[in-house]
């Protein structure tokens, strides 16, 4: 190979030398052949020799025999101007030293480089068009690409897609005025992000590819939305430093993810203070195995704490956390547990003596927990408190409340049982040496049972992607920055109040199955079906309620909620009352106690209890 490659290279500096010394000569014999009285050209000199000479050190300088034949582009033609230039003024400026220019026309010094950069540049230029037409770089055989987004990164993927044959590009789109009617790589650019569609069908693209460094999440929504009704797939080209080790086949690019739809800035947030509270503190996580609950425990295990027990009544969740943790720095304790089993609970605080805890265990599937009443109430309510009075019993520092959006103006159960929840962390933190901590959020993309994987297995089937009403609007965070967040309420004053996360935009739900299908490029082939609201589903959520006062905290993306009615020991005979009809499966008198403890709850528009329970209760 080596040995190849050097013949390649000697061939190439003879073929180079060999065109010097046409140029020079044939500059000669077209300026003699127009004047009458001219001396006949000399086929070889010393003064040929030191133009070789010359002429050779500056193509040397300018890489002329490192650039392979097979892939000449315009930057090679560009190295062969400048070393032509260069040259002729190199060779002038020594023959004026030697003889001052005597005997060489000044036209010969005007027609050598013109000529040099003809004979050097057409035999490479031929070479590649013909190894292009060879390999077939043109047929249908390797996909028609299109590039939003000229640049740097445009470039480097049209000089690898050459390199490696694994796609045509046809053209490329960028709205920015600087491009405007130009070209790179001899690939047409031109403005028109409103037309891609027009573009797509006009140049029968397979793939479109956005060749921005770090594109905003507007720019792939643009494209994708625009893309949602054909076959063409969708992917974003690796940064710069990527091309470095390996060069990018165009089949290896990453598919856009639902979290580059997303988008959401990513906000710097004050370590240091979350990791001092934390540092060499014992702290417990309820629902450890679950979406929230794990990544929280991977963040904490991260922060240096002493210990992190984790509790989840999923044997395979805990196994799983806790198979990834072991074996770490932190000291992991995994408990298969009930938070609903006050006495197993009361054990495991007495022996790991909490400092901080993190209640994230919760039932929160919508439109299942409609006609499981009782056992919503006594894992989301019943479960809450058992947690927070062991807190207050054993003088936890601090306990923060894993909260919903659903829980405000609730519809369903869920949000509900939720919500009283929050009311009740609320009363006891009044009567308490425990700071209870409530922070709501919104969907997070991706937990278990959300609408991303549902939909991810549903277009993986060949659909149809199941939407329950085009007008459905959720909000949504990556699982990453909610856990980040949530961290972040340790160290905010919440007033009594609750936190609230800055969730953004809301999404319609219509929109986001339109794009996770137009990323798999089979627009055409998945339907979507809309199948009408589930019970307990409302089409827009809220993340506070209209008399609660929002305001900004110190914490970026995080607010306060603060509201104006605490809860008073009333609510604790309610809570109590609603435990025995609960336990009892006293459906209708849990049902009216949930309606006379959240007032705003719409469930009596609901049917919570299946027929088969109302026949059962008024036979007893």
């Amino acid at each position: 190979m080596l040995n190849r490659l050097l013949h390649l290279r000697l061939a190439v500096i003879g073929h180079d030398l060999l065109m010097v010394w046409l140029a020079w000569v044939v500059s000669f014999y077209i300026r003699y052949s127009i004047w009458p009285l001219s001396p006949e050209v000399t086929w070889w000199s010393l003064e040929i020799a030191l133009v070789l000479l010359v002429q050779g050190l500056v193509s040397l300088y300018f890489d002329m025999y490192r650039g392979l034949w097979r892939f000449a582009s315009i930057p090679d033609l560009m190295n062969i101007m400048k070393s032509a230039v260069i040259g002729t003024l190199a060779i002038a400026a020594m023959f004026f030293l030697l003889n001052r220019l005597s005997g060489m026309p000044r036209s010969v010094i005007v027609m050598y480089p013109v000529l040099l950069v003809l004979f050097w540049g057409i035999p490479r230029i031929s070479y590649r068009l013909w190894k292009d037409k060879h390999f077939g770089l043109s047929a249908d055989s390797i996909p028609r690409v299109l590039l939003v987004g000229a640049g740097n990164i445009a470039d480097l993927f049209i000089r690898n897609a050459v390199t490696n044959r694994s796609c045509h590009v046809m053209t490329i789109v960028d709205d920015d005025n600087k491009y405007h009617g130009t070209q790179l790589r001899g690939v047409k650019i031109q403005r028109g992000l409103n037309r891609l569609t027009e573009l797509v069908a006009q140049y029968d693209i397979d793939m479109v590819i956005i060749t921005k460094q770090n594109p905003d999440a507007g720019l792939i929504r643009t494209v994708v939305d625009a893309l949602a009704e054909g076959d063409c797939q969708i992917r974003i080209a690796p940064d710069p430093d990527d091309y470095d080790s390996n060069l990018a086949n165009v089949n290896d690019l990453q598919p856009i993810t639902v979290e580059d739809l997303l988008g959401r800035e990513k906000v710097e947030l004050e370590w240091t203070k979350v990791a001092d509270f934390v540092r060499n503190k014992s702290v417990l996580v309820t629902g450890g195995g679950g979406s929230i609950g794990a990544e929280l425990c991977r963040q904490l295990a991260r922060f240096g704490v002493s210990q992190l027990t984790i509790v989840d009544h999923s044997e395979f969740n805990l196994y799983a956390i806790d198979s990834e943790l072991n074996g770490g720095a932190t000291l992991i304790h995994s408990h298969l547990g009930d938070i609903t089993n006050q006495a197993q609970l009361f054990y495991l605080f007495k022996k790991v003596k909490p400092d901080v805890v993190f209640h994230a265990a919760a039932y929160k599937h919508v439109p299942l927990l409609e006609n499981h009443l009782c056992e919503a109430y006594l894992n989301n309510v019943i479960g809450t408190q058992t947690v927070a009075d062991c807190c207050h019993q054993f003088k936890v520092s601090k306990m923060v409340l894993i909260s919903t959006d659903k829980a405000v103006n609730p519809h369903s159960v869920m949000g509900a049982t939720k919500r009283l929840a929050e009311k009740y962390c609320q009363y006891l933190n009044s009567h308490s040496t425990t700071d209870f901590v409530t922070v709501r959020f919104g969907n997070v993309l991706g937990s278990a049972g959300s609408v991303v994987p549902l939909f991810k297995k549903q277009i993986e089937q060949g659909g149809p992607v199941t939407v329950t009403d085009a007008r459905m609007e959720r909000y949504f965070m990556t699982i990453e920055e909610a856990c980040q967040l949530i961290l972040q309420g340790l160290i905010v004053d919440h007033e009594d109040g609750i936190l609230v996360l800055d969730m953004g935009q809301p999404i319609k739900i219509k929109s986001l199955a339109k794009r996770m299908i137009a990323l798999t490029g089979q627009s055409r082939e998945i339907k979507i079906e809309y199948t009408g609201l589930r019970q307990g589903e409302k089409l827009f959520e809220e993340l506070h309620y209209a008399n609660e006062e929002l305001k900004s905290t110190e914490v970026d993306k995080i607010n306060l909620a603060k509201h104006n009615n605490a809860p008073t020991a009333q609510l604790i005979k309610h809570i109590e009352q609603g435990r025995s009809a609960a336990v009892n499966y006293q459906h209708r008198d849990l049902k009216r106690l949930l309606q006379k403890m959240i007032k705003e709850f719409k469930g009596n528009q609901l049917n919570v209890i299946t027929a088969e329970q109302q026949v059962s209760e008024q036979n007893n």
